[in-house]
């Protein structure tokens, strides 16, 4: 009989929606712990994912036999908790964003790296099979040179001015759409094109109240809008191009779009996952608005393994929670294979070497927005 991979949980919140669900859908795994301080919503979660074990105090977790923690709580409580999982002896899936400062990512890579499991962040957008997809047509030169890269993504999730105060809207808890959706796009950035050289960011905060349990107004201090701009430097195949990005979570609507313009094409990835293409050679040539481009859309190939997986998600209720989601079930099927053949690293996955590169550049945007001037990213 095989042995069953066991996987425990630190959070209650983002791990229902994503990480619990997506593994479910795994082989011969065993969702086996889990660690929330509100019993409520800890019970509610074993009881929904089959779970044996819980603790209100996540310490009480060290001792179980697991092969894989989740740490999916706010970004103040990763290092404490990632550092004591790992020096456990176990494997870490680390929620972004990675931590608080860039001391604290710094700390945390050197003792993932003195440790017997393996280490990753939850940038599961890599392991999308339109990513994937992406970065091979942009390897391949089928795009040509990298011009530049633009994403705009247009979230309503908090345009609403009653919802509730949390750690989200503390800065020094590391709330904020940066450190949320940016850290995201700064990694995104990297996998596909490469470092990030200097950044300029202006960091905005359009609903400054939000009501707190007794319905009292308090002051948010983290963002919930943001523009920046970012030029890649040496370490990229696009040295000296810029990468735009204009994020909100107060919209009135959804949007999700990225894209990478070449000489040759342009290539996008939407909200629901799609990837487009556009040659430049299809181009009109002219101002008029009136023609609308002619995007053809591109279908990433999979393998058996995946094309099982990808219909397992489309029954599961990851299929309505969007890219990230859908992004998460990819991710842990490879996570899963890593610890079956019991590999010391994750070809592709975002290590904490990655993690730490990242917070250097949120620490640049904020320094950016601080300053009012481009800020170059320390090496």
């Amino acid at each position: 009989m095989k042995k069953k991979i066991k996987i425990g949980f630190i959070g209650s919140g983002w791990a229902k929606v994503a990480q619990a669900p997506a593994f479910s859908l795994m082989e011969n795994v065993e969702l086996a712990a889990v660690a929330s301080p509100t019993a409520e919503h800890r019970q509610s979660f074993m009881q929904r994912f089959d779970i044996s074990q819980g603790f209100a105090d996540w310490h009480d977790m060290l001792p179980c036999d697991l092969d894989l923690v989740c740490v999916t709580t706010p970004p103040f409580l990763h290092a404490e908790m990632v550092t004591g999982l790992l020096k456990s002896g176990k494997s870490v899936l680390c929620e972004k964003p990675f931590a608080l400062n860039v001391t604290d990512a710094a700390v945390m890579v050197d003792v993932a790296e003195n440790s017997s499991g393996f280490a990753i962040l939850d940038h599961q957008m890599r392991f999308h099979p339109a990513v994937r997809c992406m970065k091979q047509m942009i390897d391949s030169g089928e795009i040509g040179k990298v011009y530049e890269v633009r994403a705009v993504i247009n979230l309503a999730s908090r345009n609403r001015p009653d919802m509730p105060w949390s750690w989200w809207c503390d800065s020094e808890k590391g709330g904020g759409a940066l450190g949320a959706i940016g850290s995201h796009l700064v990694d995104l950035n990297r996998y596909l094109v490469g470092e990030i050289a200097e950044v300029s960011c202006n960091l905005s905060t359009s609903i400054p109240f939000r009501p707190d349990r007794s319905g009292k107004p308090c002051a948010v201090t983290s963002d919930d809008n943001f523009a920046m701009m970012m030029k890649f430097g040496p370490s990229s195949i696009a040295l000296g191009s810029t990468s735009l990005m204009h994020v909100t979570t107060v919209g009135a609507y959804t949007w999700f779009s990225v894209e990478i313009v070449g000489s040759l094409k342009t290539i996008r990835l939407d909200g629901a996952a799609r990837l487009w293409e556009i040659a430049n050679s299809d181009a009109k040539g002219v101002r008029s608005l009136i023609d609308a481009p002619r995007w053809k859309q591109v279908e990433p190939m999979l393998s058996w393994e995946e094309l099982v997986l990808q219909e397992k998600i489309r029954q599961s209720p990851l299929a309505v929670h969007g890219i990230f989601a859908v992004g998460f079930a990819f991710l842990a099927h490879r996570i899963v294979k890593a610890l079956k053949n019991k590999e010391k690293n994750l070809h592709d996955a975002a290590g904490f070497p990655d993690g730490l590169m990242i917070q250097k550049v949120l620490h640049a945007a904020r320094e950016s927005d601080r300053l009012r001037t481009w800020v170059k990213i320390l090496p």
